[in-house]
């Protein structure tokens, strides 16, 4: 019986287009910093006692999930910025990729069945996407000059 090992997601997925070749980095790092952002249930963010204002949608079609999930992604990831990438399950490590690659990026990353965290390397937004269908975005810039319009709640509520 084959097993699938920790190097199989460090050589296989992340050593194969698009992913190969991004620049690693030290995952603790960021989930440090997300848990001392962000309230928590366990080991997830607790949606309902974040501070001030976030978007949230509910996405049953995984499909339109990884579509605007890599939508807004790019939106936000403006020209020579750094986006990060750590994910809470499979991935061995965190990534950093710039918006020259984002899409291709983001669509990838987000075959790997865990939670996804997308940030700004300045800490500026964040995009969060659940295996369970859900797209939650802080974005503190945005937010401070209102500029974020409604997009369209898909399940209808918050």
């Amino acid at each position: 019986m084959w097993m699938m090992t920790e190097n199989y997601w460090a050589n296989t997925v992340y050593g194969a287009p698009p992913l190969e070749g991004l620049e690693r980095c030290d995952d603790s790092a960021i989930f440090n910093w997300l848990s001392l952002q962000f309230p928590a249930i366990g080991t997830k963010i607790d949606w309902a006692r974040v501070p001030g204002r976030h978007a949230h949608w509910r996405i049953a079609d995984e499909m339109q999930l990884a579509a605007m999930a890599t939508k807004e992604v790019c939106l936000r990831a403006l020209p020579d910025s750094v986006v990060e990438h750590v994910g809470d399950g499979l991935s061995p490590y965190g990534v950093r990729f710039t918006n020259a690659i984002c899409a291709s990026i983001v669509a990838e990353l987000l075959e790997i069945p865990e939670h996804h965290y997308f940030l700004a390397v300045d800490r500026s937004w964040i995009v969060v996407v659940s295996t369970e269908g859900d797209l939650d975005i802080v974005d503190q810039l945005r937010f401070e000059n209102d500029q974020l319009g409604d997009p369209g709640d898909q399940s209808g509520g918050v």
